[in-house]
């Protein structure tokens, strides 16, 4: 008989879950990321009405503008840098699910093989009680 495929199988279960884990990791950074786009789009339109109420503010504006805009652009930088990780890891993630089948169809193969195995051994035996009856019989 063949060794089982068990430990293979196990190892790449244990794959496909981690880098699954990965992926949601990096999902929750893109989201935090996004967040932080929207509060800063969501604050400059209150900056502006403080501006227009005072010389001051108007003038220190511009350089909260010029900050937002940076933010933005960091922050849109790092959502690029968090899109390319994830699409490494899902390339790993889809070569591991690959091997994880290959060796569940191949464990699945090797039982198969097992039962028909088991089947004939069963049918030879009954095939075998079968011809001693008949010689009895006759």
């Amino acid at each position: 008989m063949t060794r089982s495929h068990e430990p293979l199988i196990r190892l790449a279960r244990f794959k496909v879950e981690e880098l699954q884990k990965q992926l949601a990791d990096i999902d929750r950074v893109r989201t935090s990321l996004n967040d932080q786009i929207e509060r800063l789009e969501a604050s400059v339109p209150e900056e502006q009405a403080a501006a227009t109420d005072n010389k001051d503010g108007y003038i220190a504006y511009g350089s909260y503008a010029q900050a937002v805009i940076k933010r933005k652009q960091n922050i849109r930088s790092s959502l690029d840098e968090v899109d390319q990780q994830a699409d490494g890891i899902r390339e790993r993630l889809e070569a591991a699910f690959r091997e994880l089948k290959k060796y569940e169809l191949l464990e699945e193969r090797r039982v198969a093989r097992i039962e028909d195995a088991l089947r004939a051994e069963e049918q030879a035996e009954l095939d075998e009680i079968a011809q001693t009856r008949r010689r009895q019989a006759h």
